[in-house]
């Protein structure tokens, strides 16, 4: 009886912090997955700090896309941010994982 309960004893003690590390893995985990889908630009809907936030993009193109989507609508696509001076497919590359419409 005594070396069941050794062994009920011993099996708490060394399957707790494993039981706790995984649910907190899942915990930061879960986070990480809503950080990162925050991160998503809007380019219809963002402004010029959000936009210069993105990898190659500083103030003056940020305002660039602002200004090209006041004066033309929305844009349709991701694609369409071509249409503005200095951003080219090199840029919507790096950042198309943060880009949406």
């Amino acid at each position: 009886m005594k070396s069941i309960h050794t062994s009920l004893l011993l099996l708490t003690l060394f399957a707790a912090p494993i039981l706790t590390t995984t649910s907190v893995n899942a915990k930061e985990e879960s986070t990480i997955t809503a950080s990162v889908s925050q991160n998503k630009v809007n380019v219809n809907k963002a402004g010029v700090e959000q936009l210069s936030s993105l990898k190659g993009l500083g103030v003056k193109k940020a305002e660039a896309i602002v200004q090209y989507r006041d004066i033309y609508g929305p844009f349709k696509s991701i694609a369409d941010l071509q249409n503005v001076k200095g951003i080219g497919v090199k840029f919507i590359e790096k950042n198309s994982a943060y880009l949406v419409l």
